[in-house]
């Protein structure tokens, strides 16, 4: 059975209302004891067992997002002392990316990354650094997307001993991580926060700015350097990235809920709908800028 996505969302909010829902389950914890309401209504196991979802499949538009450059329109400090070096890291919902050391960044430099090696967000499985390996996958992500990015300049200490070495590990099946952290969050830091930015696609928004394969959207954020805590001085950055639309997939219901039971260790395929539907949250606006010079 062949439906659209967006129909499949809908069976998907009925099949956990008709199951689970009753006036206030959201609200408070159902008794653990039978109630006289419950008689004759399913189990969610029951009710899984009875679905075929393996007969359910739709076409999905897919995208990937790349890291184009980045721009130092103040650096961190006064600017005679000497340049920032900078490293950038981001971070998705499969992991996180981060890049080597960039030195020489003096005011109104601009550092430019190669696409192909600066994947975001479809990125490739494994250990990655962005501008070198961390490449995209070709199937991409499925909306909505989201990232966030952070800038860090080195201080005190050459690198790479001034960052934080094999921090990242052996990420998980189809997870990516960076092979050192920009932030050292062990507290071995020897880094200048420069700033940071959360940047969130709908799906209604991807679907609407690229509605061909091969679409493509350039987008630019002004770093914020002080969310809330003691930064570098008030640096000015700015980070830009591409999304790409890229051809569709063919997707099986009975695939993605079993990564989605393994992920989040639901007992049932109606568990992993309803855990996911838990965690939709709606997009922060982003304070997009046009990139001059």
């Amino acid at each position: 059975m062949m439906i659209s996505r967006r129909h499949f969302v809908t069976i998907c909010f009925s099949l956990v209302a008709g199951f689970w829902c009753t006036p206030g389950a959201f609200a408070q914890e159902r008794p653990a004891s039978p109630q006289p309401e419950d008689a004759g209504r399913p189990t969610v196991a029951e009710a899984s067992r009875a679905t075929r979802w393996d007969t359910i499949q739709w076409i999905e538009r897919r995208y990937k997002i790349e890291a184009m450059r980045f721009k130092a329109r103040d650096e961190t400090g006064f600017d005679w002392p000497g340049s920032d070096a900078v490293m950038v890291e981001t971070t998705d919902a499969k992991g996180w990316t981060v890049s080597d050391e960039i030195g020489g960044i003096d005011s109104g430099d601009t550092h430019h990354f190669d696409p192909a090696k600066s994947c975001i967000v479809a990125v490739h499985p494994g250990i990655v650094v962005l501008g070198k390996t961390s490449v995209c996958e070709e199937v991409g992500e499925p909306a909505p997307l989201g990232f966030r990015v952070e800038m860090w300049e080195q201080d005190s200490i050459s690198f790479p001993l001034g960052f934080c070495a094999d921090l990242g590990g052996t990420p998980g099946p189809a997870l990516h991580v960076g092979p050192y952290s920009a932030s050292c969050p062990n507290g071995n830091s020897f880094a200048d926060f420069i700033g940071s930015a959360r940047i969130d696609y709908s799906t209604q928004e991807l679907e609407a700015a690229l509605s061909h394969v091969g679409d493509e959207v350039i987008e630019t954020v002004k770093l914020d350097p002080c969310p809330g805590w003691i930064c570098a001085g008030f640096p000015d950055y700015t980070f830009t990235w591409r999304v790409t639309r890229l051809p569709d997939v063919r997707v099986d219901l009975r695939a993605v809920l079993d990564e989605a039971m393994q992920r989040s260790g639901a007992g049932s395929e109606l568990e992993a709908i309803a855990t996911g539907l838990r965690s939709l949250r709606a997009p922060s606006p982003r304070k997009i800028e046009p990139e001059t010079g």
